[in-house]
Parts: C-alpha cells; sequence; structure tokens
C-alpha cells in the first residue's frame, strides 16, 4: 500500500492481492475497507442485494468484493471516493465547525475545609456527529465530528478598603490550562462536560432551523416603485 499523510491509498486503482493456502485474497487494510464497507451501506441499490444493510458491516473484505463486483461497483474506485468525500468534510469542517459558543457553570475549589465558588465557562469549537443545521451552506449537514476547547476562570481580585475590611473588586476571565491536563479531571467528569455543550448544541440547532423554517415560508417583499 502507498501511504499519504494519513490516508492510505490502493496501489494503481487496483485492490492489491495475495496468495494465501492456495486461495487468492484481497489485501485490504482496516482503513480501506471501512471505506468499502461505508461506501457499499450507502450505495442507493445495496437494499436490492442484501436483506439488511446492516449485514455489510460485519462482512469480510472477501465478501464486501464480491457484493462489490454483484452491484457492479469498482471497489477501488468506491474506495478512492469515500475517502476523498471523507478529506472534503474534514476540511470544510475543520475550517468551519458546527458551533461556537461558551457554557458557564459554577466551579467549587475547597482548600483545607474553605469552599469558595467560582464561575467558570468552557470555551467551545464543536462539530457533532448528528445532522445539523449549517448556517454557511444554509441546508442540513453532517460534518467531520470534532470538538476542542478551553476552560476559563472568573478571577476575583480583592483588596481592603479604610477599614481593614477585603473587598472584591472588578472579576475578570483567566485560562485554566492545567485543569485540561490529562490524569487532573476524571474522565468521566469530562464526558458530563462535553455531553452539556452537545445538549446546548442541539438547543441551538432546533432554533436555527426554526428560523431557517420561518424565513422559507415568509411572503417575499416586493419592492415599491416610485410613480
Amino acid at each position: 500500500m502507498l501511504h499519504s499523510g494519513k490516508r492510505c491509498f490502493t496501489r494503481g486503482g487496483q485492490i492489491m492481492r495475495h496468495r494465501e493456502k492456495g486461495r487468492r485474497l484481497p489485501d485490504i487494510d482496516v482503513l480501506a475497507r471501512g471505506f468499502l464497507r461505508r461506501g457499499l451501506s450507502e450505495h442507493p441499490d445495496a437494499a436490492k442485494h442484501v436483506a439488511n444493510i446492516g449485514d455489510i458491516e460485519n462482512m469480510s473484505a472477501w465478501e464486501l468484493l464480491n457484493l462489490a463486483k454483484t452491484m457492479g461497483v469498482d471497489p477501488a474506485a468506491m474506495i478512492r471516493s469515500v475517502e476523498q468525500e471523507d478529506d472534503k468534510r474534514w476540511t470544510y469542517s475543520h475550517h468551519n465547525p458546527g458551533f461556537t459558543g461558551e457554557l458557564e457553570f459554577d466551579l467549587v475549589l475547597e482548600l483545607l475545609g474553605r469552599k469558595v465558588t467560582r464561575k467558570a465557562k468552557i470555551a467551545y469549537t464543536h462539530t457533532p456527529e448528528w445532522e445539523y443545521w449549517d448556517r454557511l451552506k444554509q441546508a442540513p449537514y453532517i460534518g467531520w465530528a470534532s470538538s476542542s476547547w478551553q476552560i476559563e476562570l472568573q478571577a476575583v481580585p480583592q483588596e481592603q478598603d479604610e477599614d481593614g475590611n477585603w473587598v472584591d473588586l472588578e472579576p475578570y476571565w483567566m485560562q485554566l490550562e492545567e485543569l485540561t491536563r490529562d490524569d487532573i479531571i476524571p474522565t468521566e467528569v469530562w464526558d458530563v462536560l462535553l455531553d452539556a455543550v452537545d445538549d446546548k448544541c442541539k438547543v441551538e440547532d432546533s432554533e436555527r432551523r426554526r428560523v431557517a423554517a420561518a424565513k422559507a415560508t415568509s411572503p417575499a417583499k416586493t419592492s415599491r416603485r416610485r410613480h
């Protein structure tokens, strides 16, 4: 196989083969096999050749190639097509994440039995696995699922007044880079936080769709001409 960056391609546009115990078997790596499975599963004629589309997911490489042959599909061309489509989705989502926003929450700090609560927030970009209304395309879209985020904490400086009492000053936001390092916070806590981000994005998606539907059904404004 030839390698280019993170992708693997079939040599010369052909599926390579080898012989094993007298049988000529397909030599397809795991990534290419996944592309072929997905391409066959999404093919409009797939239901005509398999009783259950879900069965394609469990097919061996040999079974996948036989199915492709039965459907009249060039497996190497299908692998390249699915891979190229994935590259397009990755590039688009990288430059145009599905959602960008912030989610505030309370962060409780405890030191020697004393607790203090500070406002915190996760600033994120999030492209979900589910279909969402893309604001740039103005249409439903399934992007390349990925997320990036940073945690910020609202710091509250203090100073003493004339009577020696501590008073709070204007708060400001600061990044907590150490908090996002591995092994600081358990994975299940991050899962709860990121699930909350995903839920917030679903609410925003519903609002996007509502606005888009309203625009689509609203009467077009006619221009007024002076006579």
